[in-house]
């Protein structure tokens, strides 16, 4: 329990003040001998035990009159979240709002989703106590924090409104660090709303014990989490993948796969229609679901053989989350597929040219070109898809030319190089020296990721074969990216480096029998390349997917909004929200990504964790329920009061006592009644 006026129990000390008045009463009664009635003492001794034991319960109820009043003056709450921490008000109160796509799940029947059942308790709550000089809103969505003038105004703020982005719980936390370092915050509470999507929080990041460790270093900051650990309500998500235009003589057609998922998985088989909207012309198919979901294939769609561009859109019928109902796509005609090798192996540059020259589809247009390293003048960047670099990385004009292709979206994937090329540094990453296997051993792979990037599983959800991979010679690698692939000795086969746009790749080694089976084995090292190649084309394209963030739409000036006819989002927030924009000849169609139709939740253990040894309090809310999480029990202990007042004058009812020959007005004479 705690409360909103705790100043008030100092008078608590007052509960002894009927105590006192009857100490003071029994001081000033007078003993008046009267003969006549000494007969009745002996009856007077048998009634006494029963006549102390009222005496007490009415003192009793006196203190508690007493007791109660002050309590209520109080202004006591149940629930205790604010009083939990300490009686003092904060000097500020940090809001992390999660406004991902998944936050918007509904409860149909209250019409509030977890987001805005989240927004209305927390404002209840905090306008019930203080919270401080400052309040604080950092948003999933934009992940900039703003100062709010008002607990009202945050209910109204396009920034705490929905959209289909992802959240990023961890770099939320680090905003909330540098405000807190920067401005010496004394006693800070920190409120995060989320509903613990495992790819919002990303429990396994190394980034959680640096900021545990942070605010481990703060004095006065408690951390609170309204969560939401219900199991999902019966919800279907589509998506559309792997969107295709051909042309077939004077005709063309679209090729598409739709992907419909559902959340509870208990619900039985059942068809449901799924809407196709190419340029505003509708088509209705049904499909059957089943426990997991449903998906279409390679389905076709005609379209004017004039029609080299557009966009289009599957949607579902309305169910609990009206944000995954829609997936918009965008079309064009494909580019040609070029790639570029930097080798002045020829074997090794072979070896490269045969994986990629061979299209996945027979309808593609690949083009590989081979060059030495002295060249990479002759290079055509803006028309090439992928960089094959298998020499010492480069320096002055040409890295910055790589570093430029891959910031318009491009991909580049590095090799080793032959003897030497340990000097050049170019992605935060360089060579180091040879590591040779023995005459009778091979390095093998203990690890890669199976679940995304150029190493995924196929579409059949079989794993590549990496366990089958020999290699005898690679190269020690010194680089910040994220390995992808490790040997048994740790040492990363292949990385990846964040970048803003694009992709880079490190290989440690190369695909010619002498250093490893990646050209013998074949699979692969096809598909490895092979992904390589659809990522960079697609910044080649007229057309192309992209997820909803901040700044997805800065590439160019020009968007402007296709789809949804409605839309009324402000320029600033554009990619923020499902969509379709145009810029003269090119399109993109911004949509959730797909983790937010497949991240599970995490468990409330696993979060709880990443709490572990600071000022943390979880409190599990369920959708659509906006009842208050702290109530005042002022009016229950007023009642509690009267009660107690009229018990005392009932037990007071006698008035008088009559006992050793003597009058007393004590105790049932002052009845507080």
């Amino acid at each position: 329990m705690s409360f909103l006026q705790p100043f008030a129990l100092i008078a608590l000390p007052l509960m002894a003040l009927p105590i006192l008045i009857h100490l003071i009463n029994q001081q000033r009664h007078r003993t008046i001998p009267w003969a006549a009635m000494m007969f009745l003492m002996s009856a007077k001794r048998m009634s006494r035990g029963m006549a102390r034991l009222r005496h007490l319960l009415i003192l009793l109820m006196r203190v508690l009159a007493v007791g109660t009043l002050i309590f209520a003056v109080s202004r006591p709450l149940s629930g205790g979240w604010l009083g939990s921490v300490g009686l003092s008000k904060p000097d500020a109160t940090l809001i992390l709002l999660d406004r991902s796509a998944s936050m918007e799940m509904q409860d149909l029947q209250a019409g509030e989703s977890k987001r805005s059942t989240a927004l209305k308790r927390l404002t209840e709550l905090l306008e019930q106590g203080d919270y401080g000089t400052h309040l604080m809103l950092i948003d999933s969505a934009t992940g900039q924090m703003q100062e709010v003038d008002s607990l009202k105004a945050l209910l109204n703020l396009p920034v705490t409104g929905a959209s289909v982005t992802s959240a990023n719980i961890p770099a939320m936390l680090e905003t909330a660090l540098a405000y807190l370092k920067a401005n010496e915050s004394g006693r800070t509470e920190i409120w995060i709303c989320s509903d613990l999507k495992e790819n919002d929080w990303d429990i396994h990041s190394g980034r959680w014990n640096a900021i545990r460790e942070a605010f481990a270093e703060l004095q006065g900051v408690h951390h609170f989490l309204l969560a939401y650990t219900d199991p999902p309500s019966s919800n279907l998500s589509v998506r559309a993948e792997n969107v295709q235009r051909w042309q077939r003589g004077s005709t063309a057609e679209l090729v598409l796969d739709v992907i419909v998922r559902r959340t509870d998985g208990h619900g039985g088989a059942r068809q449901v229609p799924i809407a196709f909207e190419v340029n505003n012309v509708r088509s209705v198919v049904e499909v059957a679901l089943d426990t997991l979901g449903a998906s279409l294939q390679g389905h076709r769609i005609p379209i004017d053989g004039k029609l080299s561009s557009g966009w289009g859109s599957v949607s579902l019928p309305g169910d609990a989350n009206p944000l995954d109902n829609r997936f918009f796509f965008v079309f064009s005609t494909p580019p040609v597929r070029k790639a570029v090798i930097v080798s002045d192996d020829a074997k090794v540059g072979e070896a490269f040219r045969r994986a990629l020259a061979i299209p996945t589809d027979i309808r593609l247009q690949h083009r590989v070109d081979v060059i030495p390293a002295n060249r990479v003048a002759e290079i055509d960047w803006e028309n090439t898809a992928l960089l094959i670099w298998q020499a010492a990385l480069p320096r002055g004009l040409v890295a910055e030319q790589v570093m430029h292709f891959v910031n318009t979206g491009r991909v580049a994937m590095f090799f080793p190089p032959g003897p030497g090329g340990t000097g050049e540094q170019l992605f935060d990453s360089h060579w180091g020296n040879w590591h040779f296997s023995g005459s009778d051993q091979v390095s093998k792979l203990s690890w890669w990721r199976g679940d995304a990037d150029l190493l995924a599983h196929v579409e059949s959800g079989d794993a590549l074969p990496l366990n089958e991979l020999r290699t005898y010679r690679y190269r020690m690698l010194e680089s910040l990216g994220t390995p992808l692939a490790r040997f048994d000795d740790d040492a990363p086969l292949l990385n990846r480096v964040v970048t803003d746009r694009g992709a880079v790749y490190f290989c440690s080694t190369l695909p010619t029998a002498h250093f490893s089976s990646l050209e013998r084995d074949g699979v692969v090292f096809y598909v490895m390349l092979q992904r390589a190649l659809t990522e960079g084309s697609l910044a080649l394209t007229m057309a192309s997917q992209r997820d909803a963030g901040l700044g997805v739409l800065a590439d160019r000036e020009q968007w402007t909004s296709v789809a949804p006819e409605e839309d009324t989002v402000s320029l600033s927030s554009r990619g923020l929200h499902a969509g379709v924009y145009q810029d003269e000849t090119h399109w993109v169609a911004v949509n959730r990504s797909q983790a937010e139709d497949t991240a599970k939740t995490s468990s409330v253990e696993a979060v709880d964790a990443l709490f572990e040894g600071l000022s943390y309090r979880r409190i599990d809310v369920d959708v659509g329920d906006t009842s208050a999480l702290a109530s005042e029990l002022w009016r229950i202990f007023l009642i509690a009061m009267a009660l107690a007042l009229i018990l005392e004058a009932v037990l007071s009812l006698p008035g008088r006592n009559i006992r050793n020959g003597r009058q007393e007005e004590g105790l049932e004479g002052t009845s507080l009644a």
